[in-house]
């Protein structure tokens, strides 16, 4: 069962704070249908008020219900487009149909880059949990965690946010129905319990006032592909083995578990059981997607503290100074515009400190790593290649590593000078 933890209001007033923006946030914008009109006059109302009012600009939007509750929360780097594109009358879009059908009022707010927006979605969407975002909602691919803890006897789950409790956390990953799937390969490939936390753990070094032998709550101890934990046959030490060669597994993906199942699927092929080798070759293509991922998270988690710079200069006033986004462990765990002066920089002392520390300084950093693990390490796939050789002409970036950021802001102003120079550079021959 998913993991659905956040808050939920009868009435919506406010999207709420944005902790990876570092301007003063924008006021929330709104324009809402007269609700005694019929359902095709409010859908135009609705369509003259997006054009009339909404700017092609980065952003996020809220659909809300007759009632004032928010349903839909979405991103877009050109809201306008977005937004209008739920009124074409011959869209094929079901989801977006669906959405405009419930909706009676729209609510946005503009960002200063898409990497901003998608970062706000992101929060909002696990704040809020509006339920056109969660469930029901064809051509989307939800996105989860696959966990594993709830000890003792530690097991694999799946949980829609990052569990600081579990041992280990991977994600966000998409697709529910693979993740799930990939719980139930990876706990036959390290033998570890699937039961329900109410079943009882019975391991050899624990003491019992009765003697009395335990039964096995299924079959998977006779299929040996468990080691029984349930009914006193193996001892802590032998299950906590395997329970740390999964999380190994999740935290490097270096373990090779796509080789058996390729062996067993064509075993299986050969001897005519061609469902079971359906059912194999569908279980190789979850397992090398997940490797793949989890070798990906590894990586970024393995790159040293940087700071990745991004600028678009869409909003104007303060919002045309870059943000700074301190990446540890591959996640944001803090969020800054770029210091011009002394002053500003001494107030990022404790940020600078934290993000440089061989450990994790509690009470410092804002923000987990692991919650946006999955979102930067896509971003950077796709946008970072070449940093400074951006194909968008209306945004520039560039990356600090640790090694090259001075200590003292004496040092530091040149530096920052000729990274943003270059950069700026790039981006004028690009456009």
């Amino acid at each position: 069962m998913l993991t659905l933890p956040g808050k939920w209001t009868e009435q919506f007033e406010d999207f709420g704070e944005d902790p990876y923006l570092p301007y003063r946030r924008l006021p929330l914008n709104r324009t809402r249908s007269v609700l005694d009109l019929s359902f095709q006059d409010r859908l135009i109302a609705l369509k003259r008020e997006v054009l009339a009012h909404i700017d092609r600009e980065p952003g996020v939007y809220g659909m809300l219900d007759d009632i004032g509750r928010l349903i839909y929360v979405g991103k877009s780097k050109a809201l306008k487009n977005r937004l209008v594109s739920y009124f074409l009358p011959n869209s094929q879009d079901e989801k977006a149909g669906r959405i405009v059908q419930s909706a009676s009022t729209i609510v946005w707010e503009y960002q200063p880059n898409e990497l901003s927006a998608l970062l706000r979605e992101q929060w909002l969407i696990r704040t809020w949990l509006p339920r056109m975002n969660v469930v029901g909602m064809p051509n989307r691919q939800q996105q989860a965690f696959l966990c594993l803890g709830k000890g003792p006897g530690e097991q694999f789950y799946v949980s829609r946010y990052h569990d600081a409790d579990a041992r280990c956390s991977v994600g966000p990953l998409s697709g529910v129905t693979a993740i799930f799937r990939a719980v139930e390969i990876l706990t036959r490939f390290f033998k570890l319990r699937d039961c329900s936390q109410k079943t009882p753990i019975f391991l050899t070094d624990q003491l019992s006032l009765f003697d009395m032998e335990e039964r096995a709550g299924c079959i998977r101890y006779e299929l040996k592909n468990c080691l029984g934990p349930c009914m006193t046959n193996c001892n802590r030490l032998e299950y906590q083995s395997h329970v740390s060669e999964a999380a190994q597994y999740l935290m490097d993906g270096e373990i090779d578990i796509a080789a058996g199942i390729e062996t067993e699927m064509i075993r299986a092929s050969q001897r005519c059981h061609y469902e079971y080798a359906t059912r194999l070759k569908e279980d190789l293509r979850i397992v090398r997607w997940l490797t793949k991922k989890l070798q990906q998270y590894r990586k970024s988690r393995e790159d040293g503290p940087s700071i990745y710079c991004l600028s678009m200069r869409s909003l104007g006033n303060e919002a045309d100074r870059p943000i700074w986004y301190f990446l540890r462990h591959g996640g944001i765990i803090n969020v800054s515009y770029e210091p011009r002066n002394q002053k500003e920089w001494k107030t990022l002392t404790p940020i600078f400190h934290a993000w440089r520390a061989t450990e994790k300084l509690i009470g410092v950093s804002a923000l987990n790593p692991e919650d946006t693990l999955g979102l930067m390490t896509s971003w950077l796939q796709k946008h970072g290649k070449n940093l400074g050789d951006n194909a968008a002409p209306d945004s520039y970036q560039w990356m600090i590593h640790s090694k090259d950021l001075p200590e003292t802001w004496n040092e530091a102003k040149d530096v920052l000078v000729q990274l943003r120079t270059a950069a700026s550079l790039q981006e004028d021959r690009v456009a």
